[in-house]
Order: structure tokens, then sequence, then C-alpha cells
């Protein structure tokens, strides 16, 4: 019998034990384990060496030098869509198989949580409701003066499987679609529900702008003081995909200068923010714990994807979901 490690993936098994349960009857041993951010390929060696099977979340890192030292390894399962933290290719090359969570699985509810971030910063139901809690129900209501949604231009930065469920939720209340992705054509766009403008563009003509875009070294603090410069002053910035596309300290200085209107967001470049990060205390930023996917419609359906894969390898066959690098 083979042993299969969760590592940081805390959701896994936690709401519907019956899937750890399937891993123990059909596989063997399962054993839970939380790693530091940084721990060493060497130390995760150490811990993993005995482990054919890993389930792993968005954190630590399993590099070359890990997968050059673990040849019993088979499989590593991203419990989620993204696997920046998982080098596929040295994985591959050492005779691993990678897999993830296929994105169809959290178009909706990705999609839903931008939308009620959206939502909750252009109507300031966040703010307000903790203004209420603070006894502050009628005191300087000119704070209190949120932005209608209605016709309004919305900006979408990668307008795949996400963004463009996104642009269908808010044409809903009649809002002009623009999207920037340099991998879609315009007329793709516009099939899809969009039109395809530049990133200048973009930041200059939006009211929302949602990002739905993977982090690479290319677009890496893509939002930054230039950018937060071409903003509307009213404009809402929305943040459901990865935190290192904003640089977190030009945004918190523009913020503070004025220069756009608020920040909601479920993702930071290094998570979870220390108790002295800037963002704790502006009240024009809406911080949330990574929880866009966070539900049990989907926790269940991932939940199932990974112990298939699973048990497809264990039988000698290829993941439903294997990623090629």
């Amino acid at each position: 019998m083979k042993k299969t490690a969760i590592v940081n993936a805390n959701s896994f098994g936690k709401y519907y034990p019956e899937y750890i349960t399937q891993l123990d009857q059909q596989i063997g041993e399962t054993k839970r384990f939380k790693f530091p951010v940084d721990i060493s390929p060497e130390d995760l060696v150490a811990e993993l060496k005995d482990f054919s099977f890993i389930i792993i979340g968005t954190e630590p890192k399993l590099t070359k030098p890990f997968f050059e030292k673990i040849p019993q390894l088979k499989l590593v399962v991203r419990f989620g869509i993204g696997y920046d933290n998982v080098d596929v290719v040295a994985a591959r090359e050492n005779g691993v198989m990678v897999s993830n969570i296929p994105a169809y699985m959290e178009r909706d509810d990705v999609a839903e949580y931008a939308v009620s971030l959206i939502l909750s910063a252009a109507k300031l139901v966040t703010y307000t409701a903790e203004k209420v809690k603070q006894g502050e129900w009628a005191k300087d209501r000119g704070r209190y003066l949120g932005h209608r949604l209605n016709k309004k231009t919305i900006g979408i930065c990668g307008f795949g499987n996400i963004g463009t469920r996104v642009a269908e939720i808010m044409q809903a209340f009649n809002c002009k679609i623009i999207c920037y992705d340099p991998y879609l054509s315009a007329e793709e766009a516009e099939k899809r529900g969009g039109e395809k403008v530049d990133f200048d563009e973009l930041l200059e003509q939006a009211d929302v702008i949602s990002l739905h875009m993977n982090c690479t070294a290319e677009n890496k603090g893509m939002f930054d003081q230039a950018a937060f410069k071409k903003m509307k002053a009213s404009a809402v910035l929305v943040n459901t995909a990865r935190g290192a596309l904003v640089n977190e300290a030009d945004l918190f200085a523009a913020l503070e200068a004025g220069e756009f209107g608020s920040y909601a967001t479920d993702v930071l470049e290094n998570e979870p923010p220390a108790a002295d990060h800037p963002f704790m205390t502006q009240e024009k930023i809406i911080l949330t714990p990574h929880i866009g996917a966070y539900n049990h419609e989907c926790n269940e359906m991932m939940c199932e994807s990974v112990v298939d894969d699973i048990v497809r390898v264990n039988a000698s066959g290829e993941p439903k979901h294997l990623l090629e690098g």
C-alpha cells in the first residue's frame, strides 16, 4: 500500500472526510503536513520521502532539487487551479506527474466572489457595515455615498475562464465590458462578450477593473504607480487572481493620495499578511482571506477530482487533469 501526503491543503477532506476515507481504503495511509512557505527542498524530501502521492496547496514550492531527490513520488495534485509553486517541467523530467483542478470547477465560484467584491466596494457595503457596528449609523453620512453600477464600464484583465463569467454577470447591470488580454484576438474577445483594448485604454476608461490573470514574469507588478495615475479617481480595483499582479506599496500610496477609489482583494503577494501590513488599517481596502472558490459545492467537486486522479495513477494510468508544463 502507498501513502498520500496532504501538504498545506487545509480544506481537502476537512468538510468531506469521506474522501480521506476513500484514500485510506484504496491507496493506504493519508497524513497531513503544514510546512512553512520557505522550507528547503532537502527538508521537504526528508519529510515526504515515503510518500507516493502529494496533494498540495498554494505553498510551499516544489522545485527541481526536490524532484531530483524523491524517486518514489508518482503524482503531485494541486488542490486548486494555479500551479505556480510546482515546477511541472522538473517533475516530468524526474518521472513525476502533476495534475490540478480543472478551471471549470471554480469558474462560477470565483466569478461570483469577484462580483460580490465589486458590489461591496462600489456600494461601500463592508465599510458601512463596520461603521454601524462602531455606533456610527448617522455620523457624517457623506462618507456613505457609493456608486451606481448600472451602465458603467467594467474592465477585465484576463478574458478567459473566470473573466468571461464575470462579464456575463455584470451585463445584468447593463455594463459595458472591455478587456485586456494579450493572448486573445479582438474577434475572439467580441465572441466572448467584450471589446478588446490595450492596457492603458482599460485603465483610463474603466469604472471597475477586475483581475483574472495568471502572474508571470511579464505582468508581475503591472498595477504600479504609473498604472494607478491613469485610473479614474473613483475607480474600483478588484483582485481575485494573484496578489503579485499589484505592486502593494504603490497601491497603498495611490489610495492615500486619492488617485483611485478603492481596492477589494482576496489575494496578497505574501499570505497571510503580517499584523502590521498597511492594508489592515486602510479603510479604502477590502481584504478577504483567499476564499474565492471556498464554498461547499466547489470544495466537494475539488476533493472528488483529486481522489480520482490519485486512484487513476495508482492503477498505472494517468491523471485526468495531467499538466504538461
